[in-house]
């Protein structure tokens, strides 16, 4: 028998704009910070073991974003199709759109179970792995490719229970979730002696509790969405999902990749110590960015309710709002952490060459990260707008077309140095590009307001 929910979604169309984003977008950044946080804790419990186990677990994060991009990208193109029939009063849609979703985890979570179990060795020695820390990370990529189900749903369900405007429940479960996370590394890592392995299970472990919560949301009624059986929903509906999922996943495709690029020139340059220093780098990055991912997450639910209802005069305010808010976070982080950045390399190794190259190359990077908000609002808006064309060119942007060519070539000429300058250049010019993009639409004449045409039929 369902019950009143605890979490019970936002109204999207009510009250003003800028509280309602705050409202929505505080318990994304509070659950995406922690999963920052929780990321970086556990390279810090890593980096104890040593240089060597600290570079195994920074070449395993490409390969584990490879999976992880797909269920980020049925994610967000469920979070995307949900606010906007919602929008447009058509609430059965809007539970479709997350059954089908939730369903495509299943074979997709399978393959990439398949491949991690049978292809983490070449894969690894693609991305630069060495001799010394090859036999520490297969271990922790298979053990990880065993729970790769449990990550997709759990990524899915987050993006759902966000596009009904339900954003405390996502993040209950993930404080919850990387709480225990933080709690189990320790215990697995030192006190049960199984290095790198129990940093894997640990987080398996975690998601099953995260998707007990999520069994207890949909059952129970918690959630204003009504989940359907396989034969009780038409498959076409999965083709809008994926127009905007897309876009996401080739963005997250592309930032493993340049990752995995990232790692190889630094390990031809620099050896174990340069893939080390770059991933302490741009763990700090993501510690950074995943707040601002959140907020942008947030309000995405606003952007496609305004755009499926017709209100363009609200769209654009909170699109404004945005910007200023992402902008300003963004500078604040960038130049605090470029200013702090040899104690901060501190924090994960007290190795003297990891420590050099790592404070060099955190400066570089950050020193251009108050241009990412710009970018992964554009992004959100892109997506909420039914623009995935446009949403996948600055999806790619920073971690694609204009960051692989400078990491193919620069690192041959000039060594080390060359890697986090690349990084930084890349985003760089994709904040750029997304400003003039930007511009008109903050600034430009308005558009009249037309509504999506989603037939309302449930």
């Amino acid at each position: 028998m369902s019950g009143p929910s605890p979490f019970a979604p936002a109204d999207l169309g009510a009250g003003p704009v800028r509280p309602l984003i705050l409202r929505l977008a505080a318990p994304a950044v509070v659950g995406l910070s922690v999963n920052a946080a929780h990321q970086t804790i556990n390279a810090v419990f890593v980096g104890m073991l040593g240089a060597e186990a600290l570079a195994a677990v920074t070449l395993t994060l490409p390969v584990l974003m490879l999976g992880a991009a797909l269920g980020e990208g049925l994610g967000a193109g469920a979070c995307a199709e949900i606010a906007r029939s919602l929008g447009a009063g058509n609430r059965q849609r809007a539970g479709t759109a997350a059954s089908i979703s939730l369903l495509a985890c299943l074979p997709v979570a399978t393959l990439l179970t398949f491949a991690g179990l049978f292809f983490t060795e070449p894969l690894l020695r693609l991305f630069g792995a060495s001799d010394a820390s090859l036999p520490l990370a297969v271990p922790y990529v298979r053990i990880m490719a065993l729970g790769m189900v449990l990550t997709l749903i759990q990524v899915v369900c987050d993006f759902v229970a966000i596009g009904e405007g339900n954003s405390r429940f996502s993040m209950g479960t993930l404080i919850a979730g990387f709480s225990l996370n933080i709690i189990l590394d320790p215990i697995l890592i030192f006190g049960l002696g199984l290095g790198v392995e129990g940093a894997a299970l640990a987080t398996i472990l975690s998601q099953v509790v995260v998707l007990a919560a999520y069994g207890s949301y949909f059952l129970k009624g918690w959630s204003n969405l009504k989940l359907a059986l396989p034969g009780a929903f038409d498959l076409k509906l999965l083709r809008p999902v994926i127009a905007i999922g897309l876009p996401v996943t080739l963005s997250s495709f592309l930032t493993a990749a340049a990752f995995a690029l990232a790692y190889k020139a630094a390990a031809e340059t620099a050896g174990d110590a340069g893939v080390a220093a770059i991933g302490i780098a741009l763990r700090l990055v993501i510690l950074g960015t995943l707040p601002i991912v959140g907020f942008a997450l947030g309000g995405q639910p606003v952007l496609g309710y305004a755009f499926g209802n017709g209100a363009q005069a609200r769209l654009r305010e909170a699109t404004y709002f945005m910007v200023v808010a992402a902008s300003l976070f963004c500078m604040v982080y960038g130049f605090g952490v470029a200013a702090f950045a040899r104690p901060l390399a501190g924090i994960f190794t007290d190795d003297p060459e990891v420590l050099v190259l790592g404070a060099s190359a955190i400066v570089a990077i950050h020193l251009a990260f108050p241009l990412t908000g710009l970018r992964l609002v554009l992004l959100v808006l892109l997506q909420a707008t039914e623009r995935p064309k446009l949403a996948a060119v600055i999806s790619v942007s920073a971690q694609g077309f204009l960051l692989a060519p400078p990491l193919l070539v620069l690192p041959g000429l000039f060594g080390f140095a060359a890697v986090p300058l690349s990084v930084a250049g890349g985003i760089a010019v994709a904040g750029a590009m997304s400003m003039a993009l930007l511009w008109p639409i903050l600034f430009g004449q308005p558009r009249p307001a037309t509504a999506v045409p989603i037939e309302n039929s449930g």
